[in-house]
Formats: C-alpha cells, structure tokens, sequence
C-alpha cells in the first residue's frame, strides 16, 4: 500500500503526535518528575565514578552540570517537537552545561530510560503515599480521641438503616477508627513493597558493565534494588498493590462521610458542623448545607473511580515495557493519591470540628424498641427457656405496645409469656424496666469487641498502642526519605570541592 505522499514525508514527531501525546506527556513529567529525574542522575552518576566507570574529573563535570540546571527555565519551557520529551531535554541542558558532548554521554552509561522511567515513578509515588498516610493518621486520631471523651454516651446503632440495637459513641467511632488502622497498615504494606530500586535494571536484562545497584538504592533512600530485571521493568503491582489500599481507605471514607451526612439531617439533628463547614443557599436564608461531608464523598468516590480506572487500564497489557503503563497512565495514578488525600485530610479537620447532639442521640438509644434483644437474652437466663421462645415472646410484647401506642408493659410480658409458653415468667416489674434499659444494655455487654463502656476503654488503648507504633513507622520512613537526600547532597558537594 502507497502512503500519502504528505504523511510519508511527514518527520517525527507529526504533528498530530506531538499535539496529542508528546506535548501532554512533557507537561506532565515536568511537573510530577523534575526533581525525581534530578536525584536519579545524581546517584547514578556517583555509583558510576565509585565503580571505576567513569573517572573522578568526569564525575566533577557531570556533576557540576546537574547541579547548574535551572529548574525553573525548566518549567517554563512549552514542548516545541525539538526534543522527544523531558527526558531527552535534560540530556540537552547537562550537555550544554557540561561542555563535553562525550562527557555528558557517559552519564547514560549502564542505564536506559525503562529503569530510569520505573525508578522516578516509584520516587513520585512512595512521596504521595506518605502523605496519604500520615492523613489517615491524623483522622484515625480525630475518631479515637471523641471516642476516647464519649465510652458512656448513648447512641442508637442502626441495620439496614433501621434502629437496632442501643451502643455507644465511642464504639461507634471506634469501628470506623479501626477500619481506618487497617487502611493505614495496607498503605505501609504498599510502601515497603514498593521501595525497591529497579535502576540498574537496564532495557530489562541489567548491563555489562559492573555496576552497583546497592549502591544507587541507598543513595536514592529505597531498601534495596528489585531483584529480578525482567520484572523490574514489566510489573505494574506496585502501583496496582498501592492503589488498591487506596480503594479501600477511600470505600471507608465513602460510607463513614454518608453516616455523618444522614446524621447532620435537620430529621436526624446528630451532628452539626460549624460555619466554616457549610454554605447557605442563594435563596432560602435559612439553609445551613454540610457540603463539607457532600464533598468529602464526591472527591473519594471521583478518586475511587481514578484508582479502579488504572487498574483497568493495565489489567491485559503485556508484561513488558509498555506505554500503557507509562507517561499518559502515571498522573492519573497521582491525581488519585492526591484527590484521596484531600478527602481524607477534609474528613479529619470537618469531623474535629463538628459537636454532636448527644441529648438527642440519647433519648432515641431508648426508644422504638431497640433495647429488647436484652429482654429476650434476660428471659433465656432467668427462665431457662429457648432463646425461639423468648424472641416469640418479645415480639408480641413489641407488637402489643405499638398497638397500645406505648412502651411494653409487665402485663403485656405475662400475657405473652402464657401465651407462647404456656406460663408466667418468675421476671419482677423491676426486671422488666432493666432489661429494657438502654443503660443496662450496654453495660452487660462486656464481651470482647463489646460496647459496654469498660470493653472500649480497653479497645481505645490498644488503639492508641497501634497509633504510636503507626507513628514511629512513618516517622523512620519519613526520615529515611529526608536522611537518604540530605546525605546524597552532602556527596555531591563533597565530590564537586574535591581535588
């Protein structure tokens, strides 16, 4: 087949190229990259000259290049089709800087941009998963500290978005506190899986020259080097593992915002949030809409949909270097660890703000008869029967009381007794009131996980034991990030001032 004679003509990049992949692609790797790149040439270039790859005197002049790039021009630059892409304008400028094309040259020595290009993603990606992370922190505490000041405060817990049973507060936020424990341990799972160093890694095979991968994983902050190459450059299940802990955490996120949403209904009237956290209507003066929450939910569920975007975008490529995984993929891996932070850190700062109703949420963990499993439960133990028969029981009581427009009376409870079991219960007026207490429901629920107030305070502090070991966590892998960079500028200086 004869191509037109004006496509055939037509040089790399065609314009059409360049308008919808190459331009696109070099904004993006300015802003996501530029200083990842940075850190890779440093590091590779030392590991280079201690190796014996490079000479001293080489070393000083890269060096003295990369340190002498102005980042800032950098940034300003528009894509002019004169370079492929941030990559290649970089390996312009050391040039330029250098002064020495052949010097310059020998910095891509041992390398290709396959493992440089897995590297930075892993630099830009393990940053962004920290600081989700330490939002996660942040709102696990907000939870535990209410909890921590509300063990005897009475709620109404809800199934199928019915009242259910009587509870607490601080069990309440202690589920959700949990949850987001586990959140934070599969985000630190994610991190340590994915800081290794696949530089080094080459096209996919490693190289001939005997360089030393340890070495650049230290200078760059990572454990250690991946170890097999082929996978260093074709696995995508460092990002896919990450994401998928940010999926969870966001599915949290999600029906905890929608819980404090349905309670912040004027029919509700749970939780108010404070000025800061809502906005008037335009023509009716008395709104008050928590849009705080509204937008918690809607920028968890807009990163929801990114994170589970990626993953079906490389579900069946091919495992190999591949572009599907590449340049136009990466930022919407970043956009959804930052729109995950931001619904996360939103959530920490509107909860913390926002005070409760807790009058009214007492008085309604007494009503519409949700403490009567505790009747049932007394009946089995204080009248030995099955637990069938006592349901049997209750539940005619309960239908009885609604009839009557009232609460269960202790001869409603007879009448169904001999109803069902043929008997009257030995149980006192007394034993009624208290096993239709809502107090009394939740202080004999002592069992492990229980909501009885002596159960949560233990579930708090084993909290709180997890939340210090979660700090001291991010703490050395913050600081490891900050030591590994601060001693790799102190090489460099020390390289350029030596003799």
């Amino acid at each position: 087949m004869t191509m037109p004679k004006e496509a055939a003509a037509e040089k790399f990049p065609a314009q059409s190229y360049k308008d919808n992949v190459l331009a696109d692609c070099f904004s993006d790797a300015k802003e996501y990259f530029l200083d990842a790149y940075h850190q890779v040439d440093l590091a590779h270039a030392i590991m280079l000259a201690e190796q014996g790859i490079i000479t001293a005197d080489e070393l000083k002049q890269i060096l003295g290049a990369l340190v002498a790039l102005d980042f800032e021009a950098i940034r300003r630059r528009e894509y002019d089709g004169s370079f492929e892409d941030l990559f290649y304008l970089l390996q312009q400028e050391i040039t330029k800087l250098c002064g020495d094309p052949d010097v310059a040259g020998k910095l891509h020595t041992a390398r290709s941009r396959n493992d440089i290009d897995v590297t930075i993603y892993r630099l830009q990606l393990r940053r962004d998963c920290l600081r989700l992370m330490r939002s996660a922190m942040d709102l696990r505490k907000v939870f535990l500290d209410l909890a921590a000041k509300n063990h005897e405060t009475l709620i109404p817990a809800y199934t199928h978005t019915q009242p259910a049973q009587p509870s607490t507060m601080a069990h309440f936020l202690l589920a959700m506190g949990e949850n987001v424990g586990r959140d934070i341990r599969r985000l630190q799972r994610a991190y340590e899986n994915m800081n290794y160093c696949p530089l080094g890694s080459g096209a996919i095979t490693t190289t001939g020259f005997p360089i030393d991968r340890h070495r650049v994983a230290e200078l760059l902050g990572f454990t250690a080097p991946t170890v097999n190459s082929y996978a260093s450059i074709a696995s995508v299940d460092y990002f896919i593992e990450t994401l998928g802990a940010v999926a969870a955490l966001l599915v949290n996120t999600g029906k905890f915002a929608q819980e404090f949403l349905l309670m912040a209904m004027m029919e509700f009237n749970a939780i108010r949030l404070p000025d800061g956290y809502v906005q008037g209507s335009s023509i009716m003066p008395q709104k008050r809409n928590p849009v705080a929450l509204e937008h918690i939910r809607a920028i968890a569920s807009k990163a929801l949909g990114q994170t589970l975007g990626v993953i079906t975008a490389v579900h069946n490529t091919p495992f190999g270097d591949i572009n599907d995984v590449e340049d136009d993929l990466q930022p919407l891996i970043y956009s959804a660890m930052r729109d995950a932070d931001r619904a996360v850190n939103l959530f920490a700062n509107t909860l913390q703000s926002a005070t409760f109703n807790f009058d009214v949420l007492k008085k309604r963990a007494g009503e519409n008869f949700i403490a009567v499993t505790e009747l049932a439960d007394t009946i089995v133990r204080r009248e030995g029967l099955s637990f069938r028969i006592a349901h049997k029981i209750v539940g005619t009581c309960v239908k009885a009381a609604i009839e009557a427009g009232g609460e269960i009376t202790y001869e409603m409870l007879q009448s169904a007794a001999k109803e069902t079991a043929g008997r009257e219960l030995k149980m006192t007026e007394a034993d009624l009131a208290a096993a239709v207490s809502p107090e009394n429901f939740v202080n004999i629920r002592t069992i492990y996980g229980g909501v009885a107030p002596s159960e949560t305070k233990r579930a708090v502090k084993v909290e709180r034991e997890r939340e210090l070991e979660d700090d001291s966590w991010y703490i050395n892998a913050t600081d490891n990030l900050m030591i590994s960079r601060e001693n790799l500028d102190r090489l460099v200086q020390k390289k350029l001032s030596s003799n």
